[in-house]
Formats: structure tokens, C-alpha cells, sequence
């Protein structure tokens, strides 16, 4: 019989064994409730809806007339190189239809994207980056409670449309896509991240050269140069989309494959609206608030006049920065609103002629952001070039698309091509001329200096006359090399890969791409600034400055580092 020893102590090891495994399963349940918790946090609820798997059918309305791919009451034609989308119905019809004629083009645009959401993000250390994709969820999980039910709709219909055939975009991506504008951050391998610049935008509105009162011409460009591929894709795949809503106002935009907001566009009413994303410090990616493409949309949908477009741009904040130019076509009338998550201002009939990418209203001239843009940003060197232009009214459509081409600097100097400070961007995705009181748009099929293609509105969108009737199509630019715009992209893209090779620590691989990049383009301002970057980093203080200064001879277009590579070639 064992010994009975008073005050003994039992064998403590199950019950620690014990401890041990009730901490660990509390451990496990509080992570995995949390994982779960966190997953409800960071998803977006999918709209119902179905797209029918109907196959597409081409239809020729008569003989000599233009083929269409239809997609029920939907159809899709080719002008040239531009796509015309006509489709009508709920949002997620209308969307449905979008992405079942887009087809795999929704994928191949919308994917430039996604790196302006992502590098919203640091990368981190090695914990860092194995956190990353949750800390971008995270930090954009609110994006969809401030987008509207009819526009998640129309965002599963592009989904669900494009998934028919066969090209698969997770909703999530594109309902961020359309945020990118506001809320991204421009790609760390284009030069717009030391601009911090997603996009480059310009509208002019000028009085035409006639003798009726009212009459305004319209002009638009815009380049997406800080996303992924710098625009390469957009601008490939142009597409003018009417579209008739139900129980909405009809419109028209010009925008490219998955873009359900809205640009650039002009509804049935004459109401034209443009968006110019800008930067203010009080932007938020977390922000449940609705983004400016939509608010766009939102407005040719439900406006008739200027006045209603300004009390509902002034009701609604929005997701980031941005200014709207809103012309009334009817009688003449325009303004500026400008709008930031928790501020507004309008301008009514400003006194210049064009707006840029930073805001001009006084209520944002103190902050630091739009400040800044206002100085390092080229788009004050097109808008002093504008103003000069305008004093002499275009006369007809070919001299107000002259003003879209035009390569000058203010004082008359010519710049080279490619430079941002021109009114020719070279990297635009879309340039379009507008006379609203006649409801004529012209869209250019490629760069400002090719063919303008005529769409009659006044058909398209009221149904006015059996048939279309067009203005005369803006001949291309005979002065301009029409080979010009892609060496200028072949160019950008070696410069893009360049970038990214001298971040990963090959120098040697990078001045390699410099060197394609300025075979292609050899006066881009772009190429000749990296190339002597590169060279300094090499220690070739030689090659730095000869690369230099033939930066500064040709016209500087970073008006932010100019200063800087002035203090360094100085002697």
C-alpha cells in the first residue's frame, strides 16, 4: 500500500496538458471568428441578376450599311477604329449587354487598373507583404456603401456578361476600378508617380467664330498615364456608348471597354459633362461615398439644366477630388463644380476658357495637395496656351479641332511630341469635339490628329428623323505623321519596363530600355529626364548632363523637377 504523505502534491502535467489545449482551441475559435468577421467586413454583396446565354447574331439593316453584332435589342458596330455601343434598358441589362459585346476587351482594359488600387498600399517588410492583400481589402472595404444600388447593379451586369464569354473580372476588381480615378495612386513604374497624377484631363469652352448667340464649342482630352500600362489599353479599345435608361434621360459617353460612369458625355437634354480627377488633402480611400464617374453618369441621367446639375453635385459628396465642367447646350451656360469629400465650390461662367487638373475655386486654393498640383503639374502650361488660342473664336468644327492639336508651348515655341504640356497629348485615350446646341460629337479614331468621326445626337438620342444625318467627318491632320502616336506609346512602355528594372537593381538592363525608348522617340522629354537620371545613378556625370540639357533645350514638361535638375547641372 503506498505511503499516504500529508501535504503532497499531485502530478501537475494533465492539468497544464489541459490549460494548454482548452487556450488553444479558444485561440483557434477567436481567430477563425475573426477571419470570418473580417471576410464579411472586406466583401462586396453581388446584386442578383442573370444575362441570358443567347448567342450573338450579326445583323445588316440594308444593303452597303454598316454589320451589327446584336445581343438582343443590344448591338455593337465599328466606325473606323472606334466601337459604338447602343444598348438600353434597367442597369443590369444595360451592363449585361456591355460586357456580352465587349467580351474579353472589359478584361484587358479594366486589369491596368488594379495596380492604382494596390500600391495604395506599402508593401512592407517580408510580414508586410504576406499581409498585403488583406490590408488593400481592408482599406477599401467601404467603396461599395457609397456607390448606389442601379450602379452595383450595372457593375454585376458588365460581370456577368463578359463571364458568357469566357472572360472572367471578379466584381470586386471592377467596382475598385471605378474608384481608381479618386482614390488610387499612380503606378511607381510610370513618371506620374513623382506627379502623383492618375490622370491627365483638359476641357476647353469656347464661343464659336458665328453670328448666333449662344453657340459653344467643346474639347476634350484625356490621358490615363499613371495607371498600369499608362493608357495603352484604353486607348486601343475607344468606345462611344448611347444609352437609354429606364425611365431616365438618354446619353452618351465616351470611355472604353468596363467603364460603367461616365467621362465624357452628352445627354438628350444637351446637358455635357466632363470629369477632371483632382487631388485635396481630405481624400479618404475609406470613405463610404460615391465615385466621381458615377456621380457623372448620375447627372446626365437626371438633369436638364445646369442649375439641377449644380444642386446635385452640391448635395453629394464624393469619393475623391474632382472638378465636373457642366455646359448647358441650350442656352450657352456653363460652370465649373468642383468637389472633394466634404467641400464644394461652382464657378459659373469662368472667366478661362479651360479647366486642368487642379482646382481653381478659392475655397481650395489653401490646400496643400491641389497646391501643389498647381505647381508641378504641366496642365498650367496647356491652359495658358488655351487662353492665348481662344481669343479668336474657331469658326467651324475643323478650327475647334485645331485647337485640340495644337503642339505649341504659350509663348509659340513648338514642343516636341510627346510633351505633356501640350494640347496634343499623345497619350490620350479619348479626344472629342462637342457642339451641343446642334447636338453634333465628334470623336477622334486614334490621336487628336487623325479623322474626327460625326455623330448625329439628335437621332441617337431623341430619335429626331428616320435616320441618322451626321455632320462631316474632321479630316485627319495632314502635317502630322499618323506613325507619330505609336512610337510615342512603343516608347513609353520601354520606359515603363525601364523603371522597373532600375527599382529591382539593374541599372545596366534599364539604360538598355532608355536607349529603345529613345530610338523610338528620341526628343521625348520623358526618355531624355530618365535617361540622365539613370546615368547619375551610374555615375556618369558626363552622359547626366548632356541627357539633361537636351531636356531643357527641347521644353522641360515636370515642371517639379525642373528645378531640381537645374540645381544639379549647375557648375
Amino acid at each position: 500500500m503506498a505511503d499516504l504523505v500529508i501535504g503532497g502534491r499531485r502530478p501537475s502535467g494533465p492539468r497544464t496538458m489541459r490549460a494548454v489545449v482548452i487556450a488553444g482551441v479558444l485561440i483557434a475559435a477567436a481567430f477563425i471568428a475573426a477571419w470570418y468577421i473580417y471576410r464579411r467586413a472586406v466583401s462586396y454583396d453581388v446584386p442578383d441578376g442573370t444575362v441570358a446565354g443567347a448567342p450573338l447574331v450579326v445583323h445588316q439593316a440594308a444593303p452597303g450599311a454598316a454589320p451589327q453584332l446584336r445581343f438582343g435589342d443590344a448591338s455593337l458596330t465599328w466606325v473606323g477604329g472606334l466601337a459604338v455601343l447602343r444598348v438600353h434598358g434597367d442597369p443590369h441589362t444595360v451592363g449585361g449587354a456591355h460586357g456580352r459585346l465587349l467580351g474579353r476587351s472589359v478584361v484587358e482594359v479594366s486589369r491596368p487598373f488594379a495596380p492604382t488600387i494596390d500600391q495604395s498600399v506599402d508593401r512592407g517588410g517580408f510580414l508586410g507583404r504576406l499581409t498585403r492583400g488583406m490590408r488593400i481589402a481592408w482599406r477599401h472595404r467601404f467603396i461599395d456603401d457609397g456607390i448606389p444600388e442601379d450602379h452595383r447593379r450595372g457593375l454585376a451586369g458588365v460581370v456577368r456578361g463578359a463571364a458568357v464569354t469566357g472572360a472572367e473580372l471578379s466584381y470586386s476588381d471592377l467596382l475598385r476600378y471605378h474608384a481608381a480615378l479618386g482614390v488610387g495612386v499612380p503606378v511607381d513604374w510610370t513618371d506620374e508617380a513623382q506627379l502623383r497624377q492618375v490622370a491627365r484631363s483638359l476641357t476647353f469652352v469656347v464661343p464659336q467664330g458665328s453670328s448666333l448667340p449662344g453657340r459653344l464649342w467643346i474639347g476634350r482630352s484625356l490621358a490615363l498615364p499613371g495607371i498600369g500600362d499608362g493608357g495603352d489599353a484604353a486607348a486601343a479599345h475607344p468606345v462611344i456608348s448611347f444609352v437609354r435608361p429606364e425611365g431616365r434621360i438618354a446619353w452618351v459617353g465616351v470611355g472604353w471597354p468596363g467603364l460603367v460612369g461616365v467621362v465624357t458625355g452628352i445627354n438628350a437634354e444637351g446637358l455635357v459633362v466632363t470629369v477632371h480627377p483632382a487631388r485635396t488633402r481630405d481624400v479618404r480611400p475609406t470613405r463610404a461615398a460615391i465615385p466621381g464617374v458615377l456621380l457623372a453618369r448620375d447627372v446626365l441621367e437626371t438633369c436638364k439644366t445646369l442649375d439641377e446639375a449644380i444642386a446635385h453635385v452640391d448635395k453629394t459628396p464624393t469619393l475623391g477630388a474632382l472638378a465636373l465642367v457642366v455646359v448647358d447646350g441650350k442656352n450657352g451656360a456653363w460652370a465649373v463644380l468642383e468637389r472633394t469629400p466634404s467641400r464644394a465650390a461652382v464657378l459659373r461662367t469662368p472667366a478661362e476658357p479651360a479647366v486642368g487638373d487642379a482646382l481653381s475655386a478659392p475655397a481650395f486654393l489653401d490646400d496643400p495637395d491641389n497646391d501643389r498640383a498647381r505647381r508641378v503639374l504641366p496642365t498650367m502650361m496647356r491652359l495658358k496656351r488655351l487662353t492665348r488660342l481662344a481669343r479668336t473664336p474657331p469658326a467651324d468644327a475643323a478650327a475647334a479641332a485645331a485647337l485640340l492639336r495644337d503642339d505649341r508651348a504659350p509663348d509659340d515655341v513648338p514642343l516636341p511630341p510627346g510633351h505633356r504640356g501640350a494640347i496634343d497629348d499623345l497619350a490620350a485615350v479619348q479626344v472629342v469635339l462637342i457642339d451641343p446646341a446642334a447636338m453634333a460629337l465628334w470623336v477622334a479614331d486614334g490621336d487628336a490628329g487623325a479623322r474626327f468621326r460625326a455623330f448625329d445626337l439628335r437621332h441617337e438620342l431623341r430619335g429626331e428623323g428616320d435616320r441618322a444625318a451626321p455632320p462631316a467627318d474632321i479630316p485627319a491632320d495632314i502635317d502630322v505623321d499618323p506613325t507619330l502616336t505609336a512610337a510615342t506609346h512603343a516608347a513609353r512602355a520601354d520606359l515603363r519596363d525601364a523603371r522597373r528594372a532600375l527599382s529591382g537593381g539593374s541599372p545596366g538592363r534599364a539604360e538598355e530600355l532608355v536607349q529603345r525608348a529613345l530610338a523610338r522617340a528620341p526628343r521625348l522629354p520623358e526618355a531624355l529626364e530618365l535617361a540622365g537620371a539613370i546615368s547619375r545613378a551610374r555615375g556618369n556625370r558626363s552622359a547626366m548632363s548632356a541627357y539633361w540639357h537636351r531636356w531643357i533645350d527641347n521644353g522641360p514638361d515636370d515642371p517639379g523637377a525642373e528645378e531640381e535638375i537645374r540645381a544639379i547641372l549647375e557648375p
